[in-house]
């Protein structure tokens, strides 16, 4: 297997011709202000994290699949904490779905939202560029740059919201609370799904207004586990 990309949270890797291998690691991102799944800094390391979030992308896949969502999802080994997906076209975009305002959303408009705020799920189009803190782009800019066609904008942000929509009602039956998400949408045999990988390293989740971790998560929704050992 080759090195496709080696990431702040994961690594890809070409698995073959169709579908590529990601494995998940243990480092967690943040800000100056501690750990944040929106920072683009990794700024620690938490025993198990990676498995967790690798158990947490198979149930939230399986999820979106239960619901017609499509995703780039093939399968799952949680011994080597790595997943199996199609290979998908992807267009250097993150769309984040906002039900409340925190994080980012906050220091940019903090004079003119409060946090927690009810955003009703907007969905905000960023580029993943790091050196540039991924920064917020229109719709129209998409189009202009070529990333995506006005039409394909649409459709990957109505992806996103009905994705999210999906998760969010999911908690919400277990006593927790989405406050927003982020996903990347790539291109499998001339398809828009959702692709990367869905943990609490791209959403932000709380309980009684506590944030709740990967492995607390994974406590709740329940997910994949080891194969017992012989």
């Amino acid at each position: 297997m080759s090195l496709i990309h080696d990431g702040k949270t994961k690594t890809v890797y070409s698995y073959d011709d169709r579908h590529v291998r990601i494995v998940f690691k243990d480092d967690v991102t943040g800000t100056e202000e501690g750990i944040d799944p929106g920072g683009n800094t990794v700024v620690g390391s938490i025993a198990g994290k990676g498995e967790a979030a690798l158990r947490l992308s198979v149930y939230f896949f399986s999820l979106l699949k239960r619901h017609g969502v499509p995703t780039h999802f093939v399968s799952a080994d949680v011994e080597s904490r790595s997943l199996i997906a199609k290979k998908a076209v992807w267009n250097g975009l993150e769309f984040i779905v906002r039900f409340k305002a925190y994080g980012s959303f906050v220091r940019r408009f903090g004079r003119y939202v409060r946090e927690g705020a009810d955003l009703g799920g907007l969905v905000e189009i960023t580029l993943k560029d790091d050196e540039r803190g991924d920064p917020v782009i229109v719709d129209e800019a998409v189009a202009a740059l070529g990333l995506l066609s006005l039409e394909q904008v649409r459709e990957a942000k109505a992806l996103a919201r009905r994705a999210a929509e999906v998760i969010r009602d999911d908690l919400a039956e277990k006593g927790l609370e989405l406050l927003d998400i982020k996903f990347e949408c790539g291109i499998v045999d001339g398809r828009l799904v959702i692709i990367d990988d869905i943990s609490t390293d791209n959403m932000r989740v709380v309980r009684d207004g506590k944030p709740v971790d990967a492995r607390g998560l994974l406590e709740v929704v329940g997910g994949p586990q080891r194969e017992p050992s012989a």
